[in-house]
């Protein structure tokens, strides 16, 4: 569910300035590009199995040093995608989760992936943030469709995907490395005429 790709180190300066720029303000959050400095923080809330298990490329243990090469790996990571830690809007802005959207493999079509340290879950914070992150994907990437998918025995990610207004494609396999094997999920989709119909949308363009 989360969404790795590589690219050529000589265009980091200028996907510095894009990151920089990349900054999402919900009732409760602030959605912006991931910085090192958070590396600890990031590391004590992804340590923690029953997040792990329900990621694709998260391992389990997670070290300090696994936030900085996650950093390290998102930011140089441009092919059609995005990332954003998860805020919330009070003094310091207390660092949550992450959420982001971007191809699985190249030339794939962009999907959706996002997690929320176990002692913020129930707040309604993941549908927050991937409303605001759905928003940002079809108003300003103006993307054509966006995919997600949620392990079968993982409800709550379910909910927030059905919450956005995504539509049940199926079912099928992705690897968990955390697991080290493949796992079931569901898989779904949100098109950009389905996105339009949605009452919650940001009315920015036509």
């Amino acid at each position: 569910m989360n969404a790795l790709c590589t690219e050529d180190p000589a265009t980091l300066a200028d996907q510095a300035v894009a990151n920089a720029a990349a900054e999402i303000r919900t009732g409760r959050l602030v959605l912006k590009s991931p910085v090192r400095v958070d590396a600890a923080t990031v590391a004590a809330l992804a340590n923690n199995k029953a997040i792990a298990e329900n990621l694709a490329t998260m391992p389990y243990p997670y070290a300090e040093q696994d936030a900085l090469e996650w950093f390290a790996g998102k930011t140089e990571s441009r092919v059609g995608g995005r990332p954003f830690s998860i805020h919330l809007d009070i003094p310091g802005e207390k660092f949550i989760g992450t959420i982001g959207y971007g191809p699985m493999q190249e030339g794939g079509n962009p999907e959706i992936g996002y997690w929320i340290g176990e002692p913020y879950w129930g707040f309604g914070y993941a549908t927050e943030a991937a409303k605001a992150v759905v928003d940002y994907a079809f108003e300003e990437d103006e993307i054509t469709i966006l995919e997600g998918g949620a392990r079968i025995t993982n409800a709550s990610s379910r909910r927030v995907l059905e919450k956005c207004g995504f539509e049940y494609q199926g079912f099928g396999k992705t690897y968990c490395r955390a697991l080290d094997e493949e796992v079931p999920v569901d898989r779904f989709a949100l098109t950009r005429p389905r996105y339009q119909g949605l009452k919650w949308r940001r009315r920015t363009r036509g």
